[in-house]
């Protein structure tokens, strides 16, 4: 049963993350709205696995410390650069210092000892007026950089669930 909740818990994770997965075949692909809603559906079944996670040994340490941290947020933000729906919002950003805003960010929110001085979630994103969809969109970016760099599908879960529950800070529109 265990395993059948873990798999199920997974497939909601790549069709929300990937939506032209979700599209595939004849099944219609899901909305945005109905894409956040199986994401938070996916972290609220896995909130225990994910404390007990956390418990053993913090995600700081399983993300590689600040410096693992720094290479993910690095190659977010290449991502971003390259995504159509961030491109032109991103030719105006200081790349390197984004990166190392959010990695500051992620580093004091995962475990580390790092101190993040930045901006509050709302603040930071509040000009962009994001929508449900740029969220999943920006979502698919940490979850590729994550697969790219070789991050595991517990870390992924927790890094995308963090954001999940960041969402309403951040989805103004």
């Amino acid at each position: 049963m265990k395993n059948r909740v873990m798999i199920g818990i997974m497939m909601m994770v790549v069709l929300a993350m990937f939506p032209v997965l979700a599209g595939a075949g004849d099944h219609p692909t899901p909305s945005a709205q109905e894409q956040m809603t199986g994401l938070v559906g996916m972290c609220e079944a896995s909130a225990e696995a994910r404390t007990t996670r956390q418990e053993t040994k913090p995600l700081y340490e399983r993300l590689g410390g600040y410096e693992g941290i720094h290479a993910l947020t690095d190659e977010i933000v290449r991502l971003h650069n390259i995504n159509p729906d961030f491109r032109l919002m991103m030719k105006y950003v200081d790349s390197e210092h984004l990166a190392k805003q959010v990695a500051d960010f992620m580093a004091a929110g995962t475990g580390g000892t790092e101190t993040y001085k930045g901006r509050n979630m709302h603040d930071a994103h509040s000009h962009l007026e994001l929508t449900t969809a740029d969220f999943l969109s920006a979502g698919s970016d940490v979850g590729k950089a994550m697969k790219n760099l070789g991050y595991g599908e517990e870390e992924t879960q927790e890094v995308l669930c963090i954001l999940v529950s960041m969402s309403d800070q951040v989805i103004l529109k």
